[in-house]
C-alpha cells in the first residue's frame, strides 16, 4: 500500500506540534538509499519513522534498522506495515532523550527525515553523543542544508556551519520537492550526508569551542576584534593575535580551521 493509504486506514491525524510531514513517495526513499550504497552489514538508526516509508526501504537492505518514533498514535500502523521485517526494532520514544551509548553495532549509521524545528538539537546529539558511526544522512529544510554546507566567506556561513563542518565532511545528496510529502510543507528539502572526521579536542573543550563559535556568530556584523573585546579578552591577548589573524574581518570570513586555531590560541 501507499503511505497515503496506510494513513487513511488507521485514520492518522498528523500533528503540527510534532512538525509531521511524512515522506509519501517510495521512489524518493529508494533514491536516497541508492545514493548511500548501503549493504547488509549496516545497522541503521532512523530518527522519526513516521508512517514507515523510508523504514520499509531501509529494512530491505540493512542488517538491522532501529527506528525511533515519538508519536504513539502511529504504533499500530508501523507494527502492521513492518511486521514482515524481522530486522526492524521500533522504539516509541523521544530520540533526543535516548541513550545512544546502548547501541551496539560494527557499522553504524543514521538516516532521518527530521522535523525542521528540532534539526539542530538532533544533529548536536548525533555528533556529541553517538558511538562511532560511518555517516548520518539527514533530510532537512533546504535553507538549513545550504547553511550547513556553506563555505567560509559566504553570508550563509554561521555557527551551525562551523559546528557540523568541524566534525564532518558535508555532501549534498539529493534535493526533494515539497510535493513528495504528506502534507506538503511550505519549503523544499535537501538530503545531506555527514561523514565524520576525527576531532582532536576533548569533550569538555569541544563544548567550550562551540560556545565560543556561537558567541562569535551572534555578533556577526561586527569585526572579530570588537567581538573578542566584548567577550572579555584582554588587549594584550588580542595584540598577540595580530600577526596570525586579520581581526578586522567578520566571523564568516574565517574558515573552520582558523576559528579553531583562534580558540586554541586564546585559551592557552
Amino acid at each position: 500500500m501507499k503511505t497515503s493509504e496506510w494513513l487513511a486506514k488507521y485514520n492518522v491525524k498528523l500533528k503540527k506540534s510534532l512538525g509531521q510531514n511524512f515522506l509519501s513517495d517510495n521512489r524518493i526513499a529508494k533514491r536516497i538509499i541508492e545514493k548511500l550504497n548501503l549493504d547488509s552489514d549496516y545497522t541503521i538508526v532512523e530518527i522519526g519513522a513516521g508512517a514507515g516509508t523510508l523504514t520499509e526501504e531501509l529494512a530491505r537492505i540493512a542488517k538491522k534498522v532501529i527506528a525511533y518514533e515519538v508519536d504513539l498514535s502511529l504504533a499500530a500502523l508501523l507494527r502492521e506495515r513492518l511486521k514482515i521485517f524481522e530486522n526492524v526494532e521500533i522504539k516509541f520514544e523521544d530520540f533526543l532523550k535516548a541513550d545512544l551509548k546502548n547501541i551496539k553495532a560494527e557499522r553504524l549509521s543514521y538516516v532521518a527525515n527530521i522535523p525542521y524545528f528540532i534539526t539542530t538539537p538532533i544533529i548536536e546529539k548525533i555528533l556529541l553523543e553517538s558511538p562511532k558511526f560511518e555517516f548520518a544522512t539527514l533530510m532537512v529544510q533546504k535553507e538549513l542544508a545550504e547553511r550547513i554546507a556553506s563555505k567560509h566567506g559566504s553570508r550563509k556561513f554561521g555557527s551551525i556551519s562551523f559546528f557540523v563542518q568541524y566534525f564532518c565532511n558535508v555532501e549534498t545528496v539529493l534535493e526533494v520537492s515539497r510535493s513528495h510529502f504528506v502534507p506538503n510543507p511550505k519549503v523544499d528539502s535537501i538530503v545531506i550526508k555527514l561523514t565524520p572526521k576525527n576531532p582532536e579536542l576533548s569533550f569538555e573543550d569541544l563544548i567550550k569551542l562551540f560556545k565560543f563559535s556561537k558567541k562569535l556568530f551572534s555578533q556577526r556584523r561586527k569585526m572579530i576584534k570588537n567581538i573578542l573585546k566584548s567577550m572579555g579578552y584582554s588587549a594584550e591577548k588580542l595584540e598577540s593575535l595580530d600577526k596570525k589573524f586579520d581581526l578586522k574581518v567578520r566571523p564568516e570570513q574565517l574558515s573552520v580551521e582558523q576559528i579553531t586555531e583562534l580558540y586554541n590560541l586564546l585559551e592557552r
